[in-house]
């Protein structure tokens, strides 16, 4: 078992800064944001899906801090009633499966979604809880 966080939690540091706060507290995995709800403040897939290069580089630098990727995630609503949201979620879903096989990263963390009420709906019904805040 590895003791791992989800970088979010430290969406101001950069993505290096990230990695010398975990590596000072014997992290050994992470869970990285690609976009939607929990953003790409550690993990743009646009970039590292553009270039090999970069790819590898980033993979390096986790490997420098003896880091691994126990899943990348793009919570977010592809099923959101409004048309440009839900296709905007799903793309990023779409591009951080395309990003996870690249990276030999094995899970990919997401919300199935959740529709309107009715046919005329602009927000998701979320009935189980406060959040998402819509």
């Amino acid at each position: 078992m590895k003791i791992g966080l989800f970088t979010v939690l430290y969406q101001d540091l950069t993505f290096e800064g990230v990695l010398d706060k975990l590596a000072s507290l014997n992290v050994e995995a992470v869970e990285l944001g690609t976009g939607n709800m929990p953003g790409n403040a550690h993990c743009n897939i646009d970039v590292l899906l553009e270039s090999k290069e970069k790819r590898e580089d980033f993979l390096g630098k986790l490997e420098e801090k003896n880091i691994t990727i126990s899943g990348l995630s793009c919570q977010g609503n592809p099923l959101h009633p409004e048309p440009t949201i839900a296709k905007e979620h799903h793309d990023t879903w779409r591009k951080t499966v395309l990003l996870a096989e690249k990276l030999g990263v094995n899970v990919v963390n997401c919300f199935s979604g959740c529709p309107g009420d009715h046919k005329d709906a602009k927000h998701p019904n979320w009935i189980t809880c406060s959040w998402p805040p819509e």
